[in-house]
């Protein structure tokens, strides 16, 4: 246990160093999560804000890819821009959440990330499909959190890269909360059907924001054709001539449909109103 919060006081002051690199807006206040999960174990994270944020904001959720962990929505410059997206939405005015999947960052277990996926693909995909589905299950846990400690918000935006896509659209599926979700190169993994993007699309309700790539070598052209078949019409697609490393310009395409949708929600607002 004296290990395990070691960790976690390590990610705050790793997160405080990074937040002096972040050239994000001079109030952001940064509060370092712990959570307890619904088997017991700890959950972690960090929640980013505008000092003075409202109860009533937007709510953002951010969702790391495999081996990563939450300061990689805090790192700047890095190699996927997600601290680009963090930017935006703190900017926006979100109420930003990135928590640690199952097994990464100060969650690290036994069985690395890598290790769980490798598993997958050589036939043993119990340790992989576990890391998916409890870290599907503690962001359910997170919209619990949210409810009690703000009320629930009337737009929540999951977001993430590759796995992180891929728990969004499991999360959106399986809880109604969720409003929207933007999800970057999610991963096939269509030899674990049960958490397999493809299997839960048609139960995504969710206003959704699919950005593919043309070679991706985690989802083929023909897996994604697939994909948006089954996502119904609240999708809008876009897809880049890229690898599964898209290049800068998807964080623009993020941002125009966030605010595009913010829009969309402030006109309803007035007329109901």
């Amino acid at each position: 246990m004296r290990h395990f919060f070691s960790r976690i006081l390590l990610c705050v002051a790793v997160a405080v160093s990074f937040a002096g690199a972040m050239p994000v807006h001079a109030q952001t206040q940064i509060e370092a999560l712990v959570m307890e999960a619904s088997d017991g174990d700890r959950i972690t994270g960090f929640l980013f804000q505008k000092h003075g944020t409202g109860d009533d904001a937007p709510v953002a959720i951010l969702m790391h890819g495999l081996g990563q962990s939450s300061l990689a929505w805090l790192a700047y410059d890095q190699a996927f821009y997600v601290d680009v997206v963090t930017r935006d939405l703190i900017d926006r005015g979100y109420r930003v959440f990135a928590l640690d999947a199952r097994a990464h960052g100060p969650r690290a277990d036994h069985i690395s990330p890598m290790d769980r996926l490798q598993g997958a693909r050589s036939g043993d995909a119990g340790p992989y499909r576990a890391m998916i589905n409890l870290t599907v299950a503690d962001y359910v846990e997170l919209l619990d959190y949210i409810d009690k400690r703000f009320g629930r918000p009337e737009r929540l935006l999951a977001i993430g890269y590759s796995m992180g896509a891929q728990t969004a659209i499991l999360l959106s599926a399986q809880d109604d909360r969720v409003s929207h979700i933007a999800t970057m190169v999610p991963p096939a993994v269509r030899n674990v059907p049960d958490v397999a993007p493809i299997t839960f699309a048609d139960h995504v309700k969710s206003k959704w924001l699919l950005v593919t790539a043309g070679k991706d070598q985690f989802s083929t052209p023909e897996q994604n054709t697939e994909l948006v078949a089954l996502a119904g019409a609240n999708l809008t697609r876009v897809e880049f001539d890229s690898g599964h490393r898209l290049p800068r310009e998807y964080t623009h395409v993020v941002s125009e449909w966030i605010a595009q949708e913010d829009r969309a929600n402030s006109t309803i607002g007035a007329g109901e109103r």
